[in-house]
């Protein structure tokens, strides 16, 4: 047998392989998968396991607090207390709608700040694909066996809008985000990567997300741009404010610049690391 013939009748094995364990999953009753899937969440977890096997065994008020949580649709009103506080608050969190809530830079909350980040690094490519193909791809590189359950939901939720959409363009959005990384493996992506354009607005939101305030000069968040992307003038720095909501130091008087690049402007030519 050539060495072409045995990866050939390997491939084929593989793929066999892959498609009866795939059967075999969607051929299980639903209280079955449903039992599979909370039996790997405890062998993974020490603390999901200490809590079932501990408090929520032992304490008849967490039992019913927790009833009562699993009861409510929305799954965000806890009448009770199931967990410590600070890991209810976590549960039980939301995404922000920065659109009704006022954030501590320029207006902005924070997830709306770094949602943004993302999409200027994402350029053309739809911005939770590109997230979500970076995460899986930090994953396989990692030395974890077992994928972290924090990417289940949005894979899952992802995955549904790519079958759902019938012109294929999110499936080639993530052909493009799949080679985009495959192109740069080996080195850090940085402001080369993202376009000029592109990464001195990154830059400003940047500096923003370092620096919380209500409003920001014009002229300050040029000055603290890298010497490369000086020639954005002050007009093109405030459409972009106006654009994006960023509120402006409208104020008589210029701020002190400074020309040291901050922590947050370094990030950028580091990479892909908010």
């Amino acid at each position: 047998m050539t060495i072409k013939t045995a990866e050939s009748a390997a491939s084929t094995a593989q793929t066999a392989g892959n498609l009866a364990a795939l059967l075999h999953e969607l051929t299980l009753p639903d209280d079955a998968a449903e039992l599979r899937h909370l039996v790997e969440l405890c062998r993974r977890s020490a603390r999901i396991r200490a809590w079932l096997f501990g408090r929520f065994a032992n304490d008849a008020t967490t039992q019913s607090a927790f009833r009562a949580l699993l009861m409510d649709a929305a799954g965000t009103t806890p009448t009770g207390s199931v967990w410590s506080a600070t890991l209810q608050r976590q549960v039980l969190s939301q995404a922000e709608q920065s659109s009704h809530l006022p954030g501590r830079f320029g207006g902005l909350t924070e997830d709306r700040v770094l949602t943004l980040i993302k999409r200027y690094q994402a350029g053309q490519i739809d911005e939770t694909i590109f997230l979500l193909v970076r995460c899986w791809l930090r994953f396989l590189a990692s030395d974890q066996s077992t994928i972290p359950v924090a990417l289940w939901r949005p894979t899952l939720k992802q995955w549904a809008a790519i079958t759902r959409d019938g012109s294929g363009r999110l499936a080639r959005h993530v052909a493009s985000a799949v080679q985009f990384f495959h192109e740069r493996s080996g080195r850090r992506i940085g402001e080369a990567d993202f376009g000029y354009s592109h990464s001195w607005k990154i830059h400003v939101l940047l500096y923003v997300l370092e620096r919380p305030q209500a409003c920001y000069h014009v002229s300050e968040l040029r000055d603290h741009l890298p010497a490369k992307f000086r020639q954005v003038d002050r007009k093109t720095i405030r459409k972009f404010c106006q654009e994006h909501g960023i509120g402006r130091d409208v104020r008589a008087g210029r701020p002190r610049a400074s020309t040291r690049p901050t922590a947050a402007s370094r990030e950028v030519t580091r990479g892909d690391s908010r």
